[in-house]
């Protein structure tokens, strides 16, 4: 969420931008096309990656961008949403794209956007890929914003599809059953194109692989030929083997904590292994998943006290969460900052944090359609009536007061929502 900045040439642009999420989600991959014929298809000259999933395809995106950049490949990487500023959802190794790029984009288009209806996300896509084709770049990681069969990024042959781990969300769009948003995932396999699973239920697993079976392609799931085992945890760290068909190590730091990441972990290691096409050398595997940085991930802000923070809001991320503090804090307990989103299923948000949490605080997001304060302090505590529930709405004065009160020794857990990075970030003082 970029902050208003009446001085910045770029937030007039955004704010046009950010105008066409008013005409909310249009299912369909008509305008996209149609945008894309218009400004030379530049999707069709990018060699891409292309990830689906409910969680864990921003860290799995942030590996392999990681790794192959390591290779020495010029590496583009267009993931959503942002955190504090929106040049970050679009990267080439590393760098966001320009305030310059965007507004000439946007002033160069405005009358095909106009034309075609796009949406905020068609037209970021767009974007995306007109920056890639004309920087040259080398390889495309293209995460999908919602779904995969009519998202916007599906209209990229690439040269591998992902997908991670599916649970619910966004169910009004996506389908009130596992096994209906698992087809969604689905739609992003293409015929002849090799499918890359992360660890899914039984159930989801044979329905992606129905469909790959459908589409000719080749199947792996990546449990199946990757083996990693935990040599030793840390608070923000931890050190691993790894076993599978193209590369092993004895140890290596990964930068990321708990079992879901190394799900992940597992999922870009099969994928690296079936990019036959590119020169992947130990080395750069190593390196690139040693250096990899992905903020809002269980992110350590402070150590003393400790603070994390997780852009988790849905429930099959939280559940991950809360198994990863109970297992890496084994019998403490944490302080807890929530706000959430309109629209999420949190009906058993308190039973999934029970073990770990011994005091709630409750706020709202800044300027977004949060639930308000009152409301979501009532869901916890019915799951929590033996924990303190405190309620302020104003995010900064909440987490003013939480860090004025605490002690060296006390913990704190951050989560629910992207939208409030903006104020934790500049608290912390971190820069993304």
């Amino acid at each position: 969420m970029n902050l208003p900045d009446n001085k910045n040439p770029l937030q007039p642009k955004l704010d046009y931008l950010y105008a066409l999420d008013g005409k909310g989600i249009k299912p369909g991959l008509k305008r996209i096309l149609e945008f894309l014929n218009r400004i030379g298809n530049p999707q069709k000259q990018l060699n891409a990656i292309h990830v689906a999933g409910t969680n864990g395809k921003g860290s799995t995106c942030a590996m392999l961008s990681s790794v192959l950049r390591a290779t020495g490949l010029k590496v583009g990487l267009y993931t959503s949403p942002h955190l504090v500023h929106f040049n970050e959802r679009i990267r080439i190794n590393g760098n966001k794209i320009s305030d310059a790029e965007i507004i000439g984009f946007l002033d160069k288009y405005q009358t095909v956007i106009e034309n075609v209806d796009s949406t905020f996300f068609e037209t970021t896509t767009a974007l995306a890929f007109d920056y890639f084709q004309k920087n040259a770049v080398d390889i495309a990681i293209l995460e999908t914003g919602l779904g995969g069969r009519f998202d916007a990024t599906n209209v990229v042959t690439p040269l591998l599809s992902i997908i991670t781990p599916i649970g619910k969300d966004h169910e009004i769009f996506l389908g009130n059953t596992l096994a209906k948003i698992a087809l969604e995932k689905a739609g992003i396999i293409k015929p002849g194109i090799p499918v890359i699973s992360a660890k899914q239920r039984p159930q989801l697993r044979q329905i992606l692989e129905n469909e790959a079976q459908k589409n000719c392609c080749p199947f792996v799931y990546a449990p199946d030929c990757c083996q990693i085992t935990i040599r030793k945890q840390f608070d923000d760290r931890q050190s691993i083997t790894i076993k599978s068909d193209k590369f092993h190590f004895d140890e290596l730091i990964f930068p990321l904590i708990g079992d879901h990441q190394l799900v992940n972990l597992k999922t870009v290691i099969a994928a690296l292994n079936n990019l036959h096409m590119l020169k992947i050398t130990p080395y750069a595997v190593e390196s690139g998943i040693a250096s990899t940085c992905w903020h809002g991930r269980l992110e350590r802000l402070s150590r003393n006290p400790l603070v994390y923070y997780d852009v988790g809001h849905n429930l099959h991320g939280i559940r991950q969460i809360a198994q990863t503090l109970e297992k890496t804090f084994p019998g403490k307990k944490f302080k807890l900052l929530i706000a959430m989103g309109q629209y999420k299923n949190i009906d058993s948000l308190g039973k999934l944090l029970s073990k770990i949490i011994d005091e709630v605080f409750v706020s709202e997001i800044p300027g977004g359609q949060s639930i308000p304060a009152i409301t979501l302090a009532a869901i916890v505590k019915r799951d929590l009536p033996a924990v303190t529930i405190n309620i302020e709405p104003d995010l900064n004065l909440s987490l003013r007061r939480i860090m004025t009160s605490f002690g060296a020794t006390d913990r704190l857990l951050i989560l629910g929502s992207h939208y409030f990075a903006p104020v934790i970030y500049d608290f912390f003082k971190i820069n993304v």
